[in-house]
């Protein structure tokens, strides 16, 4: 009866989300970036402005919290982007690199230094986007990105606007952004009625435009070695002015000229530095950090997934799907599944060629769910989020467990085929076997103790996996000396009670 309430409070456990999944827990990084984007035009005066603000407000900083900021570099007319590509020059770029003491000699973490710098500047009207990010260490990519497709670049980013909004008023969500960022103001025009009813076609204005703007080549001859075009062009008066295009002619289909003004309407739109695809299609990722301990990047997905992007995607005409960490993790635990029962057929292959009995392995075998439990509440006790190197713990972890039960099983056998009763065999082999499953259990669990205590915040990439060995450990060997006798007799009072003999003589054949 304890060993079932012990299982319905681990399953009520991880049912209610009392011991969250971080698929890979970021160990932080000594580096802040501060990424600087103004819109289109803004004079260089104003970027570097803003700039010795950010800068005043990091010497701010670095009074009220000494000993947490090393250094920092300013760079005008250059954002180096958080995307593959995403490098962006110009006058109305600029970034800061910050370069913190390491993690272990400080106490304020990443994500408070970004919410402190963010509270001591404002936002210009004319600051487009402000990205401060702790850059990441260790594998695995930030910790929410969303990507959503379409046919429509306005569309898609329309709909980012309105996911990033929601993401920026989670409170455990920072530094939000996506991989289409505005570029410079565009002159759209669109045929009219007047054009329409001429003939002309949109193709056609664009061509002869390119010709007035990029030149259009009449002629090429040699120049001894050289080739040489000739291009005729608009003047650099014209061309770089808005006033000749009201008036510029264009060539209809009958020959005749009428002006440009005449034939499209003309509107101004922000442009996109750059678009992406993916298999094809039109995309765009928002991506963000999560501060762990506020919120838990896993939940937030789903909450994302089911409640937040339906109804943009219906309302915007896209696609979306979660991807980044949330895909690798799909794929991952669809392998580790396939891995696992791989695993457990060949302990139980090779248990039952050593035995040469299809139930003994199944009673050895037993132990490795509690094992998992004992693991899991570790988790809970400690208050360690369960990870991809948890679950890693739990396959090293069902090796193991499986040796103290052979020791058992192996030397109850051996005191049944000296003739022992059965009974007395079971209370024998637990008395005479006691000091080797623990020896066999604590040596390991003395190995890993080191690491389980360790303060540093590097090491919190591997705590939960000596979390998962050492709790999955302790818990088991408890149950090896109670549980695996239990078994032990269930299974032979059955094999006696189906095959009319002893088990042992069974085993012996």
């Amino acid at each position: 009866m304890i060993l079932f309430a012990v299982v319905i409070v681990t399953v009520g456990l991880l049912a209610g989300k009392r011991i969250p999944f971080t698929f890979i827990p970021q160990t932080e990084s000594g580096q802040i970036s501060a990424n600087i984007q103004f819109t289109a035009g803004t004079p260089r005066h104003v970027v570097r402005d803003y700039v010795a603000t950010l800068e005043q407000a990091l010497d701010d900083m670095n009074e009220e919290f000494p000993g947490v900021i090393l250094l920092y570099s300013s760079r005008l007319g250059e954002n180096p982007g958080r995307h593959r590509g995403s490098s962006q020059r110009g006058d109305r770029y600029a970034s800061i690199l910050i370069e913190l003491v390491p993690s272990d000699e400080r106490d304020m973490r990443n994500p408070e230094f970004i919410r402190q710098l963010r509270s001591r500047v404002s936002e210009p009207a004319a600051l487009e986007n402000l990205l401060i990010t702790s850059q990441q260490a260790g594998p695995g990519g930030r910790d929410l990105t969303f990507q959503l497709t379409g046919s429509s670049p306005l569309q898609l980013k329309q709909a980012a606007e309105v996911l990033k909004e929601v993401l920026r008023n989670t409170p455990s969500v920072f530094s939000v952004d996506d991989d289409m960022p505005y570029g410079q103001s565009q002159l759209i025009f669109e045929l009219n009625a007047q054009g329409k009813a001429l003939g002309i076609t949109t193709r056609e204005i664009g061509r002869q435009l390119r010709a007035a703007y990029d030149g259009f080549v009449v002629q090429i001859f040699q120049d001894g070695f050289d080739e040489i075009e000739v291009r005729t062009v608009l003047n650099d008066r014209q061309r770089n002015g808005f006033a000749v295009l009201e008036s510029l002619p264009i060539i209809l289909p009958d020959g005749e000229q009428a002006a440009l003004g005449s034939l499209v309407d003309f509107r101004h739109q922000r442009g996109f530095e750059i678009l992406r695809h993916e298999n094809g299609r039109l995309s765009l990722r928002i991506s963000a950090d999560i501060d762990e301990t506020q919120g838990n990047a896993n939940e937030i997905t789903n909450e994302v997934i089911t409640n937040v992007l339906p109804g943009i995607a219906a309302r915007h005409n896209i696609e979306f799907a979660a991807v980044g960490n949330t895909a690798d993790q799909q794929q991952t635990f669809s392998e580790m599944k396939l891995g696992s029962l791989y695993a457990l057929a060949l302990i139980y292959l090779i248990l039952a060629w050593i035995f040469s009995s299809y139930g003994w392995p199944l009673v050895v075998m037993a132990i490795i769910p509690f094992a998992i439990i004992g693991a899991i509440l570790g988790h809970w006790l400690t208050g360690i989020n369960l990870t991809i190197l948890s679950l890693f713990g739990l396959f090293g972890l069902a090796g193991i467990v499986v040796n103290d039960s052979i020791i058992l099983v192996t030397f109850y056998r051996q005191l049944r085929k000296e003739g022992m009763p059965r009974q007395q065999a079971i209370v024998e082999a637990s008395v005479r076997r006691l000091r080797a499953v623990l020896l066999t259990s604590l040596t390991t669990i003395a190995g890993l103790i080191p690491l389980l205590f360790e303060t540093s915040v590097q090491a919190r990439f591997l705590i939960p996996m000596a979390t998962s060995i050492v709790f999955g450990l302790a818990f088991s060997t408890v149950l090896v000396l109670i549980l695996v006798p239990l078994l032990l007799n269930a299974y032979e009072a059955m094999t006696e009670r189906l095959g009319g003999r002893a088990s042992v003589e069974a085993a012996v054949n």
